[in-house]
């Protein structure tokens, strides 16, 4: 009988000491937070033990903050062999140290709470291109894209926005096709560096949005080809497509011309002859145009006539004769006047007419060329019965 009474005891003790549980707490490795970096992928396992071990752990942040960037997953995952693992993760966006109290909690009501400091680093991986340039229609395009910091194997891709209509981006960084449509497009590159550094493990993920234009072809003109010796020449360099503001530069020049980096090829030629010129364009974006250009000079504009003779009576056609210049002359009397009946043709530099009565006269004449060459002289004018 007082064996029984023994064991009656013994019993009710056990099974009083089966109903309580082992404190709820955090395993070892999971008291203290890894170290976190901008821009890589952060993962922090935090396994528990003890508690009501028959369902999921609950874990919450009863004060403090996360760094930006990483959340907590609050429900555990309650995986086969018991194991209870709640996580935090993301990508912190924000360098600095943050604390933060986060409670485990069971459905019993049992809690335990741990303190953990989060140091998240500067970031060390980065897209390094800062801008792209600029395409032309309907011509092949190429750019590469560049990370700088920690050494990976990267892996590119369009996250947002596109490529102007023709280039593609391939998983290696390269831009690469032929625009086929003048305009700009806006977008945002992702790149996935995989770090082959032994010393700084992760992966790391940077983002940079760019602007690629899509120019129209540069052309080059000039207002003006011929020049004349002695004249004063100007013309007018003209660009189109391309990226304004305009420089220019020229070789081969004939001498006493030069050439403005703002577009004007001006001076006094002091040689006739033909000259092939080299011309070139360059863009604000640094994108040249070379183009050959043929330059005339002609020679000095000159009155070769000396006299002209006229018979009283009879109809007269008297040509004044030039030598030199460049394209249409035109014809003005400076001074004096022809014989009477006799009168000069502005347009052809003719005396034209029936000269009325005999005499001589000193007319001086002036002709102006196309080129704004002039020559002026004097020349006898006689009329003879």
């Amino acid at each position: 009988m007082r064996f029984l009474r023994v064991f009656s005891l013994v019993a009710a003790l056990a099974s009083v000491f089966v109903g309580v549980a082992a404190a709820l707490d955090f395993n070892d490795e999971s008291e203290e937070a890894p170290r976190g970096e901008v821009g890589m992928l952060y993962h922090f396992e935090l396994h528990s033990h003890s508690g009501c071990d028959d369902a999921p752990y609950r874990y919450v942040v009863e004060s403090g903050t996360l760094p930006p960037g990483l959340k907590l997953t609050p429900q555990s995952y309650d995986l086969p062999n018991k194991v209870h693992t709640g996580l935090i993760d993301g990508m912190p966006a924000e360098g600095g140290t943050w604390t933060a109290w986060i409670a485990l909690k069971d459905h019993c009501g049992n809690s335990a709470e741990l303190l953990f400091t989060f140091e998240i680093w500067p970031r060390r991986f980065t897209i390094s291109t800062d801008a792209l340039k600029p395409g032309t229609v309907n011509a092949p395009y190429s750019a590469t894209l560049a990370t700088a910091g920690v050494r990976s194997n990267v892996t590119w891709k369009v996250s947002a926005g596109s490529l102007p209509a023709g280039l593609t981006l391939s998983s290696n960084g390269s831009i690469t096709g032929t625009p086929a449509a003048v305009g700009s497009s806006t977008f945002t590159v992702t790149a996935t560096g995989v770090s082959t550094d032994p010393s700084a493990d992760g992966t790391r993920i940077d983002t940079k949005q760019f602007t690629l234009s899509v120019l129209q072809p540069l052309t080059a003109s000039v207002s003006r080809r011929v020049a004349e010796v002695g004249v004063p020449f100007r013309a007018t360099l003209q660009g189109t497509g391309g990226q304004s503001p305009y420089t220019w530069s020229a070789s081969g020049l004939p001498a006493g011309l030069t050439v403005g980096g703002g577009g004007t090829i001006s001076g006094t030629p002091v040689r006739a002859g033909s000259y092939l010129v080299q011309l070139t364009l360059t863009d604000a974006n640094g994108t040249p145009l070379t183009q050959d250009v043929r330059f005339t000079v002609a020679r000095k504009l000159t009155i070769t006539t000396r006299t002209l003779r006229a018979t009283v009576g009879h109809s007269s056609r008297l040509g004044l004769g030039t030598h030199g210049g460049f394209g249409r002359v035109t014809w003005t009397i400076v001074s004096g006047r022809p014989p009477a009946g006799l009168a000069l043709d502005r347009r052809t530099g003719r005396i034209i007419g029936v000269a009325r009565a005999a005499g001589s006269e000193r007319v001086t004449f002036r002709a102006r060329d196309a080129a704004g060459g002039v020559s002026t002289k004097t020349v006898i004018v006689t009329a003879t019965g």
